[in-house]
């Protein structure tokens, strides 16, 4: 969608351009894949992931292969050849990106807390969570919208709006996501607060733990942290959350993807005529900001 709404809001015809939004859905769903073997996750979308299903050779042969599949589009559209370059050094800034990304979050932040902790300054490791999300998430959405404008005619200007406002919504949606794994997802498509049990540090525990830091609040501080540094099976997931949702975490991870992705939109805002394509553009940052579950 992102990438047939970026082409009609600056004049192009999204009615021929279908089959490219198999383009992102081809990497999506490859990056998908692979992420859930890493993760060691169970549900994807409301069912076993690819690897149970199919074991985990055949299911990373088939993750990596869908990210060369959406290549073979563009041969069957008619670009002039800068589009064609364009689209290309998109797709493989895309691709270079999400790994750098997907590498940051394998690696984690919790090396980055401790010393954190110690100064009193847990900035860093936001900053670096943002980083690592705006790779892995933000890029990517990014990179589609950007697609869309080069194919739509866009002006340099108008695909940069374009592209800065989707890697908001990606960022956004990531920080809601990191929320909403913790909060429990509705139609059971993944595991509820599958990050906790798995130890990874996500923007509600960072915020929890700046948060209680400001309230001078050094011992539950301590014990949220040292929650982490416990066996998988004695951890008091059930705790953590609790305590996470009662520093307000929540609320200002929820407030801060809305602020991102409106002030975002005021660049795009300026940057294309107004049209029901930007209408429903608008709509979209709302409905990744706001919808839950989908």
């Amino acid at each position: 969608m992102g990438l047939l709404l970026a082409s009609a809001v600056v004049g192009g015809s999204p009615a021929g351009l279908e089959r490219f939004t198999s383009f992102p859905e081809f990497l999506h769903t490859g990056s998908l894949i692979i992420d859930d073997i890493q993760d060691n996750s169970l549900l994807r979308r409301g069912g076993p992931c690819a690897h149970l299903e199919f074991g985990v050779a055949t299911a990373i042969n088939a993750g990596t292969a869908a990210y060369f599949l959406g290549e073979g589009i563009t041969r069957d559209h008619p670009l002039t050849a800068p589009q064609r370059l364009r689209v290309y050094e998109l797709y493989f800034t895309c691709l270079r990106g999400s790994h750098v990304g997907q590498a940051l979050d394998l690696h984690g932040l919790a090396h980055m807390v401790p010393p954190c902790l110690e100064s009193g300054d847990l900035a860093p490791v936001w900053e670096a969570l943002l980083c690592c999300h705006r790779l892995k998430s933000g890029l990517p959405a990014s990179v589609c919208a950007r697609t869309g404008a080069v194919l739509g005619g866009a002006t340099p200007a108008q695909e940069a709006a374009l592209g800065d406002y989707f890697l908001a919504l990606g960022l956004a949606f990531q920080l809601l996501d990191d929320v909403i794994n913790l909060q429990g997802f509705g139609k059971s498509l993944k595991t509820k607060a599958e990050d906790l049990i798995e130890g990874k540090v996500t923007a509600p525990v960072i915020r929890a733990l700046m948060a209680l830091g400001a309230a001078g609040d050094a011992e539950r501080q301590r014990w949220l942290w040292g929650q982490f540094g416990v066996p998988d099976s004695e951890r008091e997931v059930g705790a953590m959350v609790e305590l996470i949702e009662a520093t307000g975490a929540f609320e200002t991870c929820i407030g801060e993807a809305h602020s991102m992705v409106d002030a975002a939109w005021l660049k795009v805002d300026a940057a294309v005529p107004d049209s029901f394509a930007k209408v429903c553009l608008r709509a979209f940052g709302w409905f990744v900001c706001k919808v839950r579950d989908y």
